[in-house]
């Protein structure tokens, strides 16, 4: 016998903006020079409104972009200098990502270096320097310096990870000074842009049993760091951290540790962003094929939508890894879609309407609702993480008297997924029905067109 729920949609109670949460890392186009792979549709499908760049170098970035030392090979060439810069494939890099209609996250430091040796994942031996180069770099991005743009780029973010030591290998105290350093050092060159970082690793030790030693080291860095530019007055507009967890109550109790701790740092007005967050922890199994990751992927934003956290991003772009279950590409020509983009373009139409209304029904682990609306529409989108059973929604204070409802079922070939669609379903009375499964994800479009004509709530069949 099925189990029965009911959810309530109240489109008279705002609860305010749509914030950008489905942000990414890493852009549309990678593989070097030529920028080969290419994903550019798929972005402009999800309307995605950040891309962070601190995935950029990875295994198809070749070593060429955004990185210090991509753009100013030798440092010991003189910073106020154009030709001492490499400015072309970082250029190619960030142009693709404004033709999609994204904003740019510009991510100033290194990439993670996992061999014990390391080149560049360490604190610069001259860091007024170091922080010169960054004046110029966003010189040549937002002043059109060296040939360059007006991209209007707001956020840039000191270094990524540099609680680790594949990512900062030098003394944590290096990564502090470097950080005050080059953050006073801009904010009184370009006032206008927000400066933060760090990519703090996460906040694991805090509640998970199992952590190791390195997580339980994360906090104490951060707080730390937070005393260190405290005193030195440095400006800190956001702080950036990482969450991979499958748990979307795990992301917002994150989410509550790093406001409290900003804080009571005296950081009341610096933006929490979650920079890289995921279902699954780092590794090399391919998360795209796991039957419950859609549902997991939009049960963790809309999650992230009534938490404090300001901005949040996808981890990652990147086709070299498993970690990628939006898309890939098959025999490096032809991209393939899974079933989790398709829940990634719906939450995007969510999105794009761009007020919250209140909706009562929501169930811990087990089913997420969010509704959005503008003055001619509403939408509505329901992820059955748990659950399976009849449902019945109730939608207050709308004039919305028919639907189209899509619904996304993971699976399928080589983890593609199925979409459903059903149109013109009525909505009588303000009452609709449907009878779900787990791990399914529904998207209900609600227009407004005829007077309601029955008191009973249509069954949504497919």
């Amino acid at each position: 016998m099925y189990n029965s729920k009911t959810i309530s949609v109240d489109f008279e109670k705002k609860c305010g903006k749509m914030k950008p949460l489905l942000g990414i890392n890493g852009g549309p186009k990678s593989g070097g020079y030529d920028l080969p792979f290419d994903f550019s549709e798929e972005f402009s499908e999800m309307a995605v409104p950040f891309v962070r760049t601190a995935s950029a170098a990875g295994e198809y970035g070749l070593n060429q972009f955004v990185n210090i030392h991509c753009i100013f090979p030798d440092f010991d060439a003189d910073e106020e200098l154009e030709e001492s810069y490499n400015f072309l494939p970082t250029d190619l890099y960030l142009s693709s990502i404004k033709e999609c209609g994204g904003e740019i996250f510009f991510r100033l430091g290194e990439s993670p270096e996992p061999y014990k040796r390391k080149l560049y994942a360490k604190s610069p031996r001259d860091k007024e320097k170091w922080a010169r180069i960054c004046e110029h770099i966003i010189m040549h991005y937002n002043e059109g310096w060296a040939d360059g743009f007006k991209m209007n780029i707001k956020y840039f973010e000191i270094w990524s990870g540099a609680d680790r030591q594949e990512c900062f290998a030098s003394a944590k105290e290096d990564f502090f000074e470097l950080y005050a350093v080059t953050a006073l050092h801009l904010r009184e060159r370009f006032p206008k842009i927000k400066i933060g970082g760090y990519g703090m690793s996460g906040f694991y030790a805090q509640n998970r049993l199992g952590a190791s030693e390195e997580e339980k080291s994360y906090v104490p860095f951060m707080q730390k760091f937070l005393i260190y530019i405290r005193q030195k007055e440095a400006p800190l507009d956001f702080f950036t951290w990482c969450c991979h967890s499958a748990n979307p109550e795990e992301i917002a109790m994150h989410s509550k540790y790093a406001r409290n701790y900003l804080d009571t740092a005296g950081f009341r007005k610096t933006r929490s962003i979650l920079c890289d967050y995921n279902t699954q922890e780092y590794g090399d199994q391919l998360i795209a094929m796991r039957e419950g990751f859609p549902s997991e992927m939009v049960a963790a934003m809309i999650t992230a939508q009534r938490a404090p956290i300001d901005m949040m991003f996808y981890a990652t772009s990147d086709i070299s890894t498993g970690n990628n279950g939006l898309f890939s590409m098959s025999d490096f020509k032809t991209p393939h879609r899974y079933a989790a983009f398709q829940t990634a373009s719906l939450f995007a139409k969510l999105s794009r309407l761009g007020t919250v209304a209140e909706t009562v029904g929501d169930y811990p682990k087990e089913l997420y609702t969010m509704a959005t609306f503008n003055k001619d529409e509403g939408a509505l989108m329901l992820v059955t993480r748990a659950y399976a059973g009849k449902l019945e929604i109730n939608l207050k204070g709308s004039e919305y008297d028919l639907c189209t409802v899509t619904k996304v079922v993971s699976g399928g070939e080589r983890g593609r997924g199925s979409v459903y669609k059903s149109d013109n379903i009525k909505i009588n009375k303000n009452r609709l029905a449907l009878t779900a499964k787990k791990n399914e994800v529904y998207y209900f479009e609600l227009k407004k067109t005829a007077e309601q004509d029955s008191d009973e709530a249509q069954e949504i069949d497919y």
